[in-house]
């Protein structure tokens, strides 16, 4: 079954976990590749840089959707290394990284060749939609003003220009700020793997190393180094003396 499922690369095979899924294997069962991938895991897919379609191991397109597959991880510092060995020696491949929850969210990830680093999305180019949209909505003020003092009725070309710019001011804006946000998400998952993945090392090392205290076992009572127990305090006591009993019956 699990050789039907997957297959281990041996294309840049420094990650002995990677494994070739299908995205679709009708001859397999599960027949859907998110069926295959359990939580923690990553997926990376890889597609051409300029065109974003889907891509083989040497860069070719592939000539069918039934040839589709992804690269499945254990963990997002093995998919990244494979990512950034991958695009060196392929310079228009493009590697896109996912969590265990699929194309429904933002990569995690995206890496590709130096060459084309000023196609990815970033603040800056975030920035520079955002500056673009407002630039868009304030060219539309002045056509707005003299369709105004023109007459609206006899100069309508300058109001249909104007409303188009501030359509489109709007959609840059959100999409700049939707760029700003989908960068932010990125790097939130990527510290949340990260401690993820040192804290299970971590449980992995204290478990193969028990602590001195288990292997010595408990500490002795008559051990010199066990430390002494807070005296106790006494109870007062209540009872009445024997000698104010006597009196009393006197």
């Amino acid at each position: 079954m699990a050789a039907e499922m997957s297959k281990t690369l041996p294309d840049y095979n420094s990650a002995s976990s990677m494994q070739e899924i299908l995205l679709y294997d009708p001859k397999r069962v599960p027949a859907g590749w998110m069926a295959l991938i359990r939580p923690g895991q990553y997926a990376a897919f890889l597609s051409d840089v300029e065109t974003s379609a889907p891509v083989s191991h040497d860069g070719t397109q592939m000539s069918s959707a039934g040839e589709y597959f992804c690269l499945m991880f254990d963990s997002l510092p093995e998919a990244e290394s494979y990512c950034r060995e991958a695009v060196k020696k392929i310079r228009r491949l493009k590697c896109e990284v996912f969590d265990s929850a699929g194309r429904a969210n933002a990569p995690v990830a995206v890496v590709v060749n130096e060459e084309f680093a000023h196609t990815l999305d970033s603040e800056a180019s975030a920035r520079r939609l955002i500056r673009w949209g407002f630039v868009a909505i304030g060219v539309s003020l002045p056509l707005f003003w003299y369709a105004w003092k023109a007459g609206a009725a006899e100069v309508w070309w300058p109001v249909l220009l104007g409303i188009n710019m501030v359509a489109a001011g709007l959609r840059l804006i959100q999409w700049g700020y939707g760029v700003k946000e989908e960068l932010r998400y990125r790097r939130r998952e990527a510290e949340i793997r990260l401690r993820q993945s040192a804290a299970r090392e971590e449980a992995i090392e204290s478990d193969s190393h028990p602590s001195d205290t288990a292997k010595r076992g408990a500490p002795s009572r008559d051990s010199p180094n066990t430390a002494l127990e807070p005296p106790q305090r006494a109870r007062p006591d209540h009872r009445v003396p024997c000698a104010r009993r006597s009196a009393g019956r006197d």
